[in-house]
């Protein structure tokens, strides 16, 4: 019989997962759902202690856009430290990773749901959850304007923050060497766009 998942850290998935409690014949393990690791293998009719690889995370709702015409509200547990960059870990470096797959709770009776990445057009969320800017670097950065047309037929206004040495902070360098989502800074709202599902963009005209 199985219960109702848990959230916990994985390591072989290297990230929060979650984690369902299974009794079989008797014995509680428990499994990652995700890749099927054991984390309390079963031994002489109990359940082997095992070494506490949790990590600290802290879990954020952001507005899930998908292919299908679909927006929910999707929590996601994001680690306190980032494993690529100082600072907490962020949803664009979710979404940025190799998984393929995003798993979120949802409002509802299935509270879990694994949001296959390639499905998703954009993701909205507050200015406090955008791509942070270091100070240090704001010197290296160009901010552009943008107007951004989705495959959808929606268009969103923003700025992009574009890093990188002198000479090669043009926006074509930016959209071609970028990973997989786009930050677009909006008025309100950061939006993580797919760059798959983005059909052009415009550069507003150069005052005079």
């Amino acid at each position: 019989m199985e219960t109702r998942p848990s959230f916990e850290y994985c390591p072989r998935c290297h990230s929060s997962q979650p984690i369902l409690e299974i009794d079989v014949d008797g014995v509680s393990v428990r499994r990652c759902r995700t890749c099927g690791l054991s984390l309390a293998p079963a031994s002489a009719g109990q359940p082997r202690p095992v070494e506490d690889l949790s990590v600290p995370v802290r879990s954020a709702t952001f507005i899930f856009r998908t292919v299908d015409g679909k927006s929910f509200d999707g929590t996601l547990s994001l680690h306190l430290n980032a494993e690529t960059h100082q600072g907490a870990e962020t949803v664009l470096d979710r979404l940025n990773d190799t998984n393929l797959f995003l798993p979120l709770r949802v409002p509802g009776d299935l509270p879990v749901v694994f949001l296959n990445k390639n499905q998703i057009v954009r993701v909205d969320v507050s200015r406090e959850e955008g791509a942070p800017a270091d100070p240090e670097d704001l010197a290296e950065t160009n901010i552009q304007p943008i107007k951004v047309h989705l495959v959808n037929g929606e268009h969103l206004q923003g700025t992009v923050r574009i890093d990188g040495p002198s000479g090669r902070r043009r926006l074509s360098d930016f959209l071609n060497t970028q990973p997989a989502f786009l930050p677009l800074v909006g008025p309100e709202l950061v939006h993580l766009l797919q760059k798959r599902f983005i059909a052009r963009i415009e550069l507003p005209p150069r005052s005079q």
